[in-house]
């Protein structure tokens, strides 16, 4: 259940904050997000460091509720509100990092994900690399509005 709760607060905010002209880029932030989720969170638990429970349509050894809510969705949010200054994106990054951190200390809280040989320093330190690379992919590949190029 914790994973449908997230998935539905996720939308909600998706919901919020999206600029829906913008969502033609900033979408391919949530495909790159779940895409490097799944593969970290497959591996995470192939090596046993974490598990997850409770799933109810499983992904890559997770919830789909969980790739497709809090993870797609701060994708493209991430995406959608890159800042261009460098100071700029590494508070960004570690602002990001921490509040999914809180999301994932609050996810353990409630059973549906359990530290085996892991911890929240651990998940913190990939968070960090996760939003790093998202912003590089970002910049890279345009998605984000503030670097849409300008012809003019």
């Amino acid at each position: 259940m914790p994973w449908v709760v997230t998935a539905i607060v996720s939308w909600i905010l998706l919901y919020l904050l999206v600029d829906v002209q913008q969502l033609k880029r900033t979408i391919f932030g949530g495909f790159f997000a779940v895409a490097l989720a799944s593969l970290v969170d497959w591996g995470g638990q192939q090596l046993h460091l974490y598990e997850f429970r409770d799933i109810i349509i499983p992904w890559a050894n997770c919830s789909a509720f969980y790739m497709l809510g809090p993870v797609f969705v701060i994708g493209v949010l991430f995406s959608q509100f890159l800042p261009r200054d460098r100071a700029l994106q590494v508070i960004n990054i570690v602002v990001i990092s921490l509040l999914y951190l809180a999301m994932e200390f609050l996810i353990l809280q409630t059973g549906a994900a359990v530290y085996l040989n892991w911890h929240l320093l651990a998940s913190l330190t990939v968070d960090l690399a996760a939003m790093t690379s998202l912003t590089w992919v970002a910049q890279t590949f345009e998605l984000a509005p503030s670097y849409k190029r300008c012809y003019f």
